[in-house]
């Protein structure tokens, strides 16, 4: 049985339309005015794979994301002398960490300003419904469109494509996000213009899973099956403090025959605890003395997030 990992489809809905479209075995007739959306491949949706979506506790998630695409591209930024403020100024590179403290905004700051953008776009009629609607919807030819004018008919709540939605950019190359604006004012000495700003925007939104899933367990409603039977949610810490349980109900959930995984999970973890990649081993007793500790601009080395 063969697989990929692709973190990166979980927020996009135009993934799941190809994806459904792609792996489909037929071709629905393309002359047929109603037969474009998700509707025609009813038929076939049995014949995607299934999916293992990897979640995480939504606040380590952000704290993680935080140190990963922000503490880490900000301090390499300004190590180089790269790094810009909010107020167009340029910041002095071959420092030490501790010289560029100042220059970081706390997790706070970043978690809070999206919280803001956040509460608007998702309001009753705000940009999340109205964007998505526009979006993925609106014209009977779309793929989403039944699934919308099913939705409006019943108490369902609106499918939201939240990273589409919820984040503008704006024209300042130093202030790069609309979400970040009062942040400048507030901090203008401090830096906000990093790589992989998709990442950086939505510290808190990649964990709000409900939303990006949704639009996964339409597709498969569509087809009248269980979604259980075809989408499976692992937690991290699942992994970490009952791996033997839960990769049983992974190889379950594949159809897999049984296996002992208790000579590969005694062992430890790849890709965690500062080791970036899968070459070296988290052993169990060096993740018994992982302590939480505060947040610091010393942070250079984290595990990425789901």
């Amino acid at each position: 049985m063969t697989g990929e990992a692709s973190p990166g489809y979980m927020p996009y809905p135009s993934v799941i339309e190809l994806l459904v479209k792609r792996l489909s075995p037929t071709r629905p007739n393309k002359l047929s005015a109603d037969r474009h959306g998700l509707e025609a491949y009813r038929d076939s949706i049995r014949s995607l794979p299934k999916i293992i979506s990897v979640v995480r506790d939504p606040i380590e998630r952000a704290v993680s994301s935080y140190k990963y695409n922000y503490i880490v591209p900000a301090l390499t930024r300004l190590k180089r002398g790269q790094g810009m403020t909010a107020s167009g100024k340029q910041i002095p590179g071959g420092r030490t960490e501790q010289f560029y403290r100042d220059y970081l905004y706390t997790f706070e700051e970043l978690a809070s300003a999206e919280l803001v953008t956040l509460k608007k776009c998702l309001e009753p009629g705000g940009r999340g419904e109205t964007y998505s609607y526009n979006r993925h919807g609106m014209r009977d030819h779309m793929f989403f469109h039944g699934t919308f004018k099913s939705r409006a008919n019943s108490s369902k709540t609106p499918l939201i494509n939240l990273d589409g939605a919820c984040y503008e950019a704006t024209t300042s190359k130093f202030v790069p996000r609309v979400q970040w604006n009062v942040l400048a004012e507030r901090n203008p000495e401090k830096i906000l213009d990093i790589p992989n700003l998709q990442l950086t925007q939505s510290i808190v939104g990649r964990g709000i899973y409900v939303f990006p899933l949704e639009w996964w367990y339409e597709v498969f409603a569509s087809a009248n099956v269980q979604r259980e039977d075809w989408i499976h949610t692992v937690c991290t810490e699942e992994m970490s403090d009952n791996a033997v349980d839960a990769m049983d109900d992974v190889t379950s959930f594949l159809g897999l025959p049984e296996f002992d995984f208790e000579n590969t999970t005694s062992v430890g973890r790849y890709n965690v605890g500062g080791h970036r990649g899968y070459d070296t081993v988290t052993t169990v007793d060096e993740e018994s003395d992982e302590t939480d500790e505060p947040i610091t601009t010393q942070e250079s080395k984290s595990s990425p997030p789901d």
